[in-house]
Order: structure tokens, then sequence, then C-alpha cells
């Protein structure tokens, strides 16, 4: 386990740390005031400096972006590694890295990551600078950095061709009459745990940052709804970043249903903050309805200002999904928006055809069978056109016909 100190902004940060398993022998709270050559201030470099020394620290973590100017000052000055909090992030998510999509989205954006830090180096080289670890100079920097962009290369083809396997599936479950539902929000916000409560399905729930990477999804019960979890929104994420991983937000983009959950137990400020940054992520790129959904509510404070906020949105769904809180209400919402109706359908004599393309792009859920045939099911209202068609002069008309209920 590695000794670290860490500079941080926020108590959310120290969690982000220890997710990884680092050891925190000593951090330091940095302001709002940014040195252009190493991003803290004098003061707070020299206090670092200090503490890496009486320490020994083996690693320095900063709460912030770097440049890669900063990061090389940083490290010149301190004489141990330092990482911004974009590497964390891109190391968490190499740790929780588990399917092969996952590797590749983690190790692509690790290179992209490491193209700005090189391109520093060369200039430090040619100032007269000689980077311990590239001693070789300016040619070996130039020649790692070619190889980098081969790399990359490749691994961008096999993530296209995995994009492929992805859009083929997500084509069969809609023809298959499912609705397609994603979770989106903020890590931590509870997405894993409300997967299994909807679901049902024994999904493994850590409380750690980013435990859930790759996608996964399950269905709701019996319902033709299929819901995707995926990898948690985090702030300062660059957009190249949030680009490296559009793969498996891609899951979520075209959703006919986003479920964007909210942590009903931050502070007002950090719920509205959260909030917003899940939406700029987001952006214009759904093709679905956004959905909020408060989670936590048994742990809410000030939840009237919280809904208030959600509402800008839309109406959103209060649940505790741990508790197993308004989950009816938030699959009764989910039909709602997917447009799914309750009918009563009486048709004489029995056809096979209509009951398996109700089977197929609904849910049946009573069928009388005798000389006519009554069923209650429900379905899209997008394929009600479609059952009239076929169901064409089989009503009973004024005796039954199709009539929702």
């Amino acid at each position: 386990m590695s000794e670290v100190i860490v500079a941080y902004k926020s108590e959310e940060f120290l969690k982000l740390v220890e997710s990884l398993g680092y050891k925190i022998i000593s951090s330091l709270q940095i302001g709002e005031k940014r040195n252009a050559r190493y991003y803290i201030t004098k003061g707070k470099l020299e206090e670092l400096r200090r503490r890496v020394e009486d320490l020994k620290a083996e690693r320095v973590i900063i709460d912030g972006v770097l440049k890669s100017s900063q990061w090389y000052n940083l490290e010149k000055e301190l004489n141990v590694p330092v990482d911004d909090k974009i590497r964390l992030i891109i190391d968490i998510f190499a740790d929780r890295a588990k399917s092969k999509e996952a590797m590749l989205q983690v190790e692509y954006a690790r290179l992209q990551y490491e193209i700005p830090h090189l391109k520093e180096l060369v200039h430090q080289v040619r100032r007269g600078e000689h980077p311990g670890w590239m001693g070789g100079g300016e040619y070996q920097v130039a020649d790692y950095y070619e190889m980098i962009r081969r790399k990359m290369s490749r691994i961008r083809r096999s993530i296209e061709k995995l994009k492929v396997h992805r859009e083929e599936r997500r084509k069969m479950r809609k023809d298959a009459g499912y609705i397609l539902v994603g979770i989106a929000g903020y890590t931590n916000s509870g997405k894993s745990t409300l997967l299994k409560a909807l679901s049902g399905r024994d999904v493994i729930i850590e409380e750690r940052m980013f435990s859930t990477l790759s996608t996964r999804t399950s269905r709701i019960g019996k319902e033709r709804i299929l819901v995707t979890d995926t990898v948690g929104f985090v702030e300062d994420m660059p957009p190249w970043l949030i680009n490296a991983f559009e793969p498996t937000l891609e899951e979520i983009y075209n959703a006919d249903i986003v479920l964007l959950l909210l942590d009903g137990s931050d502070p007002v400020e950090l719920f509205e903050r959260k909030m917003n940054l899940s939406l700029d992520i987001l952006g214009s790129k759904v093709k679905g309805k956004i959905v909020p959904v408060i989670n936590k509510i048994d742990m809410a404070e000030e939840l009237q200002e919280k809904i208030k906020i959600a509402e800008s949105i839309a109406e959103p769904v209060l649940i505790s999904a741990k508790e197993g809180v308004g989950l009816d209400t938030l699959i009764e919402r989910i039909k709602r928006e997917a447009g799914i109706r309750r009918y009563s359908l009486r048709v004489s004599p029995i056809r096979k055809d209509v009951l398996e393309f109700i089977r197929r792009f609904g849910r049946i859920l009573e069928l009388h069978s005798g000389e006519n045939m009554r069923i209650e099911f429900e379905i899209p209202l997008d394929k009600l056109e479609a059952l009239k068609a076929l169901m064409k002069d089989s009503s009973t008309g004024n005796d039954g016909g199709l009539i929702e209920i």
C-alpha cells in the first residue's frame, strides 16, 4: 500500500484516493488561489515539500486537473511522482475494469493522458533539461510518443468492432419489443443498488467509487423493460476522458428513457451541482426522455428544496433503492413515459396471431379463452396501430373490442 500525501479541495476527493487503496499519511487543504507554474500556491508547495521530506511520502496526489507543465514542475520540486485528479480516476478505472471493452477504454484513456506529458518532456529536453526516466533525450521520447499513437489507433479499431456488436444487440432488443432504460448519475448515487432492486438479480454492490465500469443490463421482473447501469459521473472529467468512455455511455444515449439518479442525502448545493454536471455530460446526445429520480430519501434533509431543483428537468420520482421504497411508482412512471397502456380485448374466434403479437411487444396480464378470447394486456402506444391492423374484422364491436382500461 503506497503512502501518499493529498492536496485536496473537498472531502470527497480523499474518499476517491482511499478507494484505490492508497494510505493517506497526510492531507493538505488547498484553497481557490492558483499559481500558473505549480497549480497550488508557493506557500502550499513549500508545505508539501516539508511534509514529503519529513514523512518520506512515496507520491503526492493533487485535487485538480494539472497542465503538463505544472505536473512537470511539481515533480521536479517535490522529487516524488505527482498525480492529478484525472490520473487518479484513470487508475481507479483500470482497477475496476473487468470486461475486454472496459480494459480497452481504460488503456485508451491512459495513453491519451500521457500524450501532453510526453510533449512536455520533449519541450524540457530541448531546453536542456534531462527528465530522469527519459535520460535518452528527445529521440527516445519521440519514439515512445509514436508507439502510443499506433497503439491508440489499434485500440480504436477494436472498440469500433465492439460498437457494431452493441448496436446489433440493441436493435435485436428493440425488435423484440423491449423498452430500453438507462440509469445515469454521479458515482455512488446508488445506481447498482437500484438495478438490483428493480431486477431482483444478484448484482454486486460495493461501497467504493466507480464499482461499476462496464454496462450491466437486467430485465424488470416479467415486464418487457430492460434496465442498464453504467459508469458514474464525477466532477472535472475533461471532454476527452468522457469521449474515451463514450462507447459505454452509448447505452445511456440510445435508451428510450434515462433515469437520472440523484443522491437525496447530499447537501442542497452539492445535489444541484451534481445534477447539472450530469446534464452537461448527457447533453443533447440523449435520444430518450430524462426522468429525475431522487434516491436515499430515507436519509434526505431539505427534501422539498431538492424536489424543486429536480423539477427543472421533470417531475421527480422519490425512492430509496436500498429500502425498496417507491419502486412500484418508478416502474409505473417508466411505463407512462414509454407510452405503455393497459387494454382489454375480445376477439372471436381465438386468434393466435393476435395473441403472439401481444406477447412479443407487450405483456399479457389476464387471458380467458372459450368461445371468445378475452385478454387484458399492456402494450406501447406505438404498437397499437399495428395491433389494430392485425385484428381488423376480428373485434366483436359493441360487445367488446379493444378498450383502454
